[in-house]
C-alpha cells in the first residue's frame, strides 16, 4: 500500500474519531447551563426591542422574564415515529382563528420516570422543513406557568431521535398581548406531569 494511501485512511479514521467523540459526548454540564442562560438574557434584550410582543407599558417597568432554574433532567432524547401520509390540519387559536399546521411525528420518551408521548408538528408557513413545534402544557398550566401551554423549538436531524429540552420552553406572544393568535396545544400534548423547567409566568402576584 503506497504511503500517500495509508496517511489518507489515519487523517479519514483521525476524523472520524474526532467527530464520534464530540457526537457521544456533546457539551459539558457548565457548558450546557451556561449556553442556557446566554439564551435568557438575550431573550430579556429582545423582549425590549420593537419587535417586541410586549406591551409599551410594561416595557417600563421589564425586568426580565421568569424561569425555573435549569435542571437537565428536562433534556430528554424522544424516540421518533414519523407520520405517514402528512395532511395538514387546523389547529385553534387563543383569538380563534384556525391555524395550519403538518402533523409530523410522534415522539415517544420518559420524563420523571413516566412514558410521554406527544405529537410534533410542522408550521405551515416555516420555511425551514427541518424546525419543528412541540406545543404542550403540563400540571404547571394556570398555576406557575402561563394557561395557554407551552412551546418548544424542536430540530429535525433526518434521524429516528430528537432532542427535547423543555429548559427552553417559553411562553406564546399572547401571554404578553392578546392581540396575538397563538395556537393551543392539542389534547394529545397535555402531559401528565409537572414540567417544572422553562418559562414561567412573565407577571408573577
Amino acid at each position: 500500500m503506497k504511503r500517500n494511501t495509508i496517511f489518507g485512511i489515519l487523517v479519514i479514521a483521525i476524523v472520524a474519531v474526532t467527530i464520534l467523540n464530540f457526537l457521544t459526548v456533546g457539551e459539558s454540564t457548565e457548558d450546557y447551563q451556561n449556553r442556557i442562560e446566554t439564551d435568557r438574557k438575550d431573550k430579556d434584550g429582545q423582549m425590549l426591542s420593537n419587535s417586541s410582543p410586549l406591551l409599551e407599558e410594561d416595557k417600563q417597568g421589564f425586568k426580565g422574564l421568569n424561569y425555573y432554574p435549569i435542571d437537565e433532567s428536562f433534556k430528554v432524547t424522544a424516540r421518533l415515529t414519523l407520520i405517514k401520509n402528512k395532511q395538514p390540519i387546523f389547529i385553534p387559536s387563543t383569538t380563534g382563528e384556525q391555524l395550519k399546521y403538518i402533523p409530523f411525528a410522534y415522539a415517544d420518551f420518559k420524563l420523571k420516570g413516566i412514558e410521554q408521548r406527544v405529537i410534533i408538528y410542522q408550521d405551515w408557513e416555516e420555511k425551514d422543513q427541518n424546525k419543528l413545534s412541540l406545543m404542550f402544557a403540563d400540571e404547571t398550566s394556570a398555576v406557575d406557568t402561563y394557561g395557554g401551554g407551552r412551546y418548544i423549538d424542536v430540530q429535525y436531524r433526518n434521524t429516528n431521535a430528537v432532542t427535547i429540552d423543555f429548559n427552553t420552553a417559553y411562553n406564546p406572544y399572547c401571554h404578553y398581548n392578546p392581540d396575538y393568535s397563538c395556537p393551543i396545544p392539542p389534547r394529545e400534548n397535555l402531559l401528565n406531569v409537572a414540567v417544572n423547567a422553562g418559562e414561567k409566568l412573565y407577571k408573577i402576584d
